[in-house]
């Protein structure tokens, strides 16, 4: 099994990719991650409240070390597996034929204290620290989109990529996107669908070295601006014409991304690695951190996080109300906080956004 040393060179696989997008884009085709892997997501009709609804969670995979990450883990999974029961309607059930069902995005640091150190090691741990924690009848079928984080990057992250020993676990490159669309019937609609794009990214690759420290990352602009990968991320949110548009990594943005979000109008950036659940606003762009998988630790925060102890973030786009829900959780499920974003409008790069 190689490690991610010994790969092929990132920039010439995404300068690849890039060109590949481009030609699709002329022949009129879509390129994302789920058509690659002989998924996609053809439009569904739907009869009642169609939505399309996902968790995005981070820092969940407890040391197996830590009785006390453990046991917080598990409470967590909990939560969300009690979210998913509440969730799942008939727009698309986990696993059905249109992909079309709830999913969770997992923000990266997906295995405590330092990733896993190969392929043997991946499958052990993901039995201890996902199959046995994520085992509820709620979370069956249900596809977890994988980004890296700092921890994962003390191990090799080859093996979480090449890992095939679960239909759920879906990490098929260092950068790639999960898409959503489904059909909305009736009269008198604003819209006849709804889509939701999300380019995920991998924040250790932007920032140049996996060592490299977190103040670095959000500081220096000139780690980001000539790489492949970032005019990638540029071709992605420069061809979307997705209604909701989010942009998930490990890390908070770097100030380089930060000025993308803008020009493109994102709807949202979302990310883990601080143990805790935050929601600002900066310039514009709604900035939700979720990292709270396994334990809450926060500082001086905007939100009454009460007496919780871990929670997660659900996502909610119902075209009905045309708007889409953001809610962060308690480990148990109960909404702690929430705020609605409008679609974007596509063709001219305009959000409008309210909070409540």
């Amino acid at each position: 099994m190689p490690s991610a040393s010994t790969l092929p060179p990132r920039a010439f696989l995404y300068a690849l990719a890039f060109l590949t997008d481009i030609v699709a884009a002329h022949a009129g085709a879509v390129v994302n991650a789920e058509e690659i892997r002989g998924g996609g997501a053809p439009l569904q009709e739907l009869s009642e409240s169609p939505s399309i609804h996902f968790v995005a969670i981070g820092d969940w995979g407890a040391s197996l070390t830590s009785s006390r990450q453990r046991r917080g883990q598990q409470v967590v999974a909990d939560g969300v597996a009690s979210w998913l029961d509440e969730n799942k309607n008939n727009n698309g059930k986990p696993g059905d034929e249109n992909n079309n069902g709830p999913f969770i995005l997992s923000l990266g640091d997906n295995f405590y204290p330092s990733g896993v150190k190969d392929l043997d090691d991946m499958e052990e741990r993901f039995a201890q620290s996902f199959d046995d924690v994520y085992s509820h009848d709620a979370f069956d079928n249900v596809p977890w989109y994988v980004v890296a984080g700092n921890k994962d990057y003390e191990g090799d992250i080859s093996a979480q990529m090449n890992y095939t020993g679960s239909s759920r676990w879906i990490f098929p490159d260092y950068f790639h996107k999960v898409v959503r669309e489904i059909e909305v019937p009736g009269e008198n609609l604003d819209r006849n669908s709804i889509k939701v794009e999300i380019v995920a990214i991998d924040t250790m690759v932007l920032a140049g070295s996996p060592s490299i420290e977190i103040d670095m990352i959000t500081s220096n602009n000139r780690l980001l601006r000539d790489t492949a990968e970032f005019q990638w991320i540029q071709h992605q949110l420069s061809h979307s014409d997705a209604d909701y548009l989010i942009v998930a990594g490990h890390f908070p943005a770097h100030p380089g991304l930060n000025g993308l979000l803008q020009k493109y109008e994102v709807s949202a950036y979302v990310s883990g690695h601080i143990h805790c659940q935050k929601h600002k606003r900066k310039n514009g762009i709604d900035h939700f951190t979720s990292g709270a998988g396994m334990e809450l630790d926060c500082k001086k925060d905007d939100i009454d996080h009460k007496d919780a102890t871990g929670g997660f973030l659900s996502f909610d786009a119902n075209a009905r109300v045309d708007k889409l829900n953001v809610t962060f959780h308690d480990q148990d499920g109960n909404e702690i906080h929430s705020t609605d974003i409008r679609p974007r409008v596509v063709g001219k790069n305009v959000s409008v956004k309210e909070s409540t």
